[in-house]
């Protein structure tokens, strides 16, 4: 799918169009020097150690920056949704600030809480469980941060041009990121039926938020072949309603605010630390894991091969044997699984799912 993503801001403020030599995508950028797009495996985190927002932040005051600043710019708030969405047989737990309103809103059967809206949505994935603990930016429970914007027939709210510039104003004005190191990188995107053109919004090495512009569904059979789009390998017809979906990541603006090895460190640390001394875990040199988290975040690890590859390259980089690496970083990573998993449960309980030894 080819569509100009040349928005009003890249126009006016002289942003440019690069192709990235590592992965072939498309970004735009503010600075003429740059070559790669800023997205992992093609640059490393560069705010380990040496944070990218000025000021440090919890996760309360992150969401609470973000939530007014929305409010602020004529966004309705609306309280979270529980993580069980009992409002839908297809999936079992909410997985994204989208599905609130998939399938009714979008759909138009039935009207949106506020339009446009601002929400911050705990949300639970399995999908990257084996890159929890490991990553340093993975979890099973995160919060998305979004601001959503559902376009009905006739009723225009905003678009691309929109989106972009209040992403763009939150990063810098609200957060002082610094403009010249944030790149959006051209991806679409598909999911729950729906589909559309898409920004990832990179700074210094880590995807900090997507802003999709949902305007495709699934092609019925009998389409007309005109209408018919491809995205990622499935066929597409343009919608009626034309949706802002947009995902901002709190944890990972906080892990930003702060440049811990870890994001676990930045926003898990209340638990974290009393599990280490309970469990007795030996302190190691932070070097140690800031190296380990920066490579980290260049990989996906579904195999053990991936992560026998990370522990060669990080030893030879802190001159250690993969062996003592692995005793050193081994119990730190599995406290980081086990308080992301706790909080995972924690929301899942209170919202009301019961656990169960047979089916899903």
């Amino acid at each position: 799918m080819s569509m100009d993503m040349t928005t009003r801001m890249f126009k006016e403020e002289g942003w440019i169009r690069k192709r990235c030599p590592k992965c072939g995508k498309y970004f735009w950028t503010l600075d003429p020097d740059r070559e790669t797009c800023g997205d992992p495996p093609c640059d490393e985190y560069q705010f380990i150690g040496k944070p990218g927002i000025p000021k440090k932040y919890t996760l309360d005051e992150m969401r609470e920056k973000f939530l007014s600043f929305f409010e602020k710019h004529g966004h309705g708030r609306v309280k979270r949704y529980p993580v069980l969405p009992r409002w839908r047989d297809d999936v079992l737990l909410v997985g994204a600030s989208i599905m609130d309103f998939q399938p009714w809103v979008i759909s138009g059967e039935a009207d949106p809480p506020a339009n446009p809206l601002t929400i911050s949505q705990p949300s639970i994935r399995f999908t990257d469980i084996d890159n929890v603990g490991i990553t340093g930016r993975h979890f099973t429970i995160f919060e998305m941060m979004a601001h959503h914007a559902f376009n009905y027939p006739g009723k225009p709210i905003y678009w691309m041009d929109e989106t972009v510039e209040l992403a763009f104003e939150f990063f810098t004005k609200e957060l002082k990121m610094k403009p010249e190191d944030i790149t959006f990188k051209e991806n679409p995107w598909a999911g729950g039926g729906n589909a559309g053109p898409a920004f990832e919004v990179l700074y210094r090495g880590l995807e900090v938020a997507t802003l999709v512009f949902m305007q495709y569904k699934k092609a019925p059979e009998n389409a007309d072949p005109s209408q018919v789009v491809e995205i990622k390998g499935e066929k597409y017809v343009p919608m009626e309603t034309k949706v802002v979906d947009t995902g901002y990541g709190l944890e990972r603006l906080v892990w930003m605010s702060h440049g811990t090895p870890t994001a676990y460190d930045a926003v898990l640390g209340y638990v974290i630390e009393p599990l280490k001394k309970m469990a007795g875990v030996e302190k190691i040199d932070e070097r140690i894991l800031m190296e380990n988290s920066r490579l980290a975040g260049m990989f996906d690890i579904e195999d053990m091969g991936d992560l026998r590859y990370l522990r060669e390259q990080v030893a030879k980089r802190v001159g250690i044997t993969v062996e003592e690496l692995e005793k050193a970083v081994r119990p730190y990573e599995l406290i980081y699984a086990i308080a992301d998993h706790t909080k995972a449960l924690t929301f899942m309980l209170a919202d009301g799912v019961i656990p169960s030894n047979v089916k899903a």
